[in-house]
């Protein structure tokens, strides 16, 4: 009767955990999936402002009170980076290095940007990181902010950037 209890005890134990993991990867699947929607979004809006000229992916996916730091130190609102995308003469640009982090139904993305182009008055662009806030509104996830800060000419040197 004991050998008995002992394996019932053992299979319920074992049926918990599998429970458990089950659910854990679930919510991690789930999460992998949201990193990716996070990226491509992200991918979205920049391809298409930089190598395009076209603000309606910012404009779709953005929240109102969407701000940016620009590569020059301005902060701006979503009007202000839509309507700055003239300002750009872009004839290639490589998002790498991403990576995606979450709490609750907030996303933050950063990763590397180099652009092959021009921003008027700045010039040259210089290889960029950038970070992007993205949160999660009526089931779909929108952005809220971004930031892109030039890398320092001593850290492309050192290859840090």
């Amino acid at each position: 009767m004991r050998v008995l209890d002992g394996l019932k005890q053992t299979i319920l134990i074992s049926a918990g955990l599998m429970s458990f993991v089950s659910v854990a990867s679930s919510a991690q699947t789930g999460r992998d999936d949201d990193a990716e929607t996070i990226k491509k979004l992200n991918r979205e809006i920049t391809e298409a402002l930089l190598l395009h000229n076209d603000s309606d992916p910012l404009e779709r996916l953005a929240l109102a009170q969407y701000l940016v730091v620009a590569p020059g130190g301005r902060i701006e609102t979503k009007e202000q980076a839509v309507s700055g995308a003239d300002s750009l003469d872009v004839a290639g640009m490589e998002i790498s290095n991403e990576q995606v982090i979450f709490q609750d139904d907030a996303a933050v993305i950063v990763g590397k940007l180099d652009i092959d182009g021009t921003m008027q008055p700045m010039g040259k662009l210089p290889p960029m990181k950038f970070m992007a806030t993205f949160v999660k509104t009526d089931g779909e996830w929108r952005a809220l902010s971004r930031s892109m800060t030039p890398c320092a000419p001593v850290a492309v040197e050192r290859g840090v950037c």
